[in-house]
């Protein structure tokens, strides 16, 4: 067995941060933290750009067309998976369906909830459709939440593959190259980045570390921005101010019986 460098490090990183984010997302998702929840969605969604991008231009194993996709790969992998040996240097058949269902999952779950974000809550870069119509629609909310149980069914095959591996295949030392891209193959593999592959991942790390700083910063801005107006009273009703307010701070006295 031979120690092979397989995971650069912009790939492992994509890794680290995006499972992250989809942690914080779904300890974000409650009314109160809605922003944050919001947030941290169009945070995902350039970690997702990031890793379709890198799926066509990056290193070996992280190309999609490299993915052993298709029944007879899935087939006999199916055969071998209690086999002492593994052909399979980087994603192996059931982990590439995944990994590619985890992508598209990721996307429509982001796409749904800034729809149902702007319909429903009339805030983020959908709050135009905030109108009569569509105001009082659930639909994109229920779609949302669809899309957020198939990934979480994604996420616990995904682990369950992980911990299949490390029980079959401890050898491989798969878990272990997440974290330092070195897993044991048949055959010395050594992946290096070209100066295309470091520009393009240095350049989406500085997008997306600058993206968290300004909404760290500005968090009140056109991705979570409502259309609704916040009413001054002392300005529109500056008699109700100064004559009731001392006794009907929470609500104006038409209410009161």
């Amino acid at each position: 067995m031979n120690k092979s460098y397989i995971w650069t490090l912009p790939t492992r990183v994509f890794h680290a941060f995006f499972a992250i984010f989809i942690l914080f997302a779904f300890l974000s998702d409650e009314d109160n933290l809605l922003q944050y929840h919001a947030i941290i969605g169009y945070a995902i969604f350039i970690l997702l750009f990031f890793r379709v991008i890198w799926g066509f231009i990056g290193p070996s194993h992280s190309k999609f067309k490299e993915f052993p996709l298709g029944k007879k790969n899935l087939k006999e992998f199916s055969k071998e998976i209690f086999s002492d040996k593994s052909k399979y240097i980087g994603h192996n058949p059931a982990a590439s369906y995944v990994m590619i269902a985890i992508l598209i999952t990721v996307f429509l779950t982001i796409i749904s909830g800034i729809l149902a974000y702007g319909i429903q809550e009339g805030r983020g870069i959908a709050s135009f459709l905030n109108a009569t119509y569509f105001k009082d629609m659930e639909l994109f909310e229920e779609i949302h939440e669809f899309f957020t149980g198939i990934l979480l069914a994604l996420i616990a095959a995904h682990l369950g593959g992980v911990l299949v591996d490390k029980l079959l295949h401890g050898k491989n030392k798969t878990l272990n190259s997440i974290a330092n891209g070195y897993k044991m193959t048949e055959e010395k593999v050594e992946v290096k980045l070209n100066i295309y592959q470091k520009a393009f991942a240095t350049i989406m790390l500085i997008i997306f570390i600058s993206f968290l700083i300004f909404n760290i910063s500005s968090p009140k801005n056109i991705l979570t921005a409502s259309v609704f107006k916040s009413v001054d009273y002392s300005v529109q009703n500056e008699l109700f101010v100064n004559e009731c307010a001392s006794c009907h701070t929470l609500y104006p006295s038409k209410f009161i019986a």
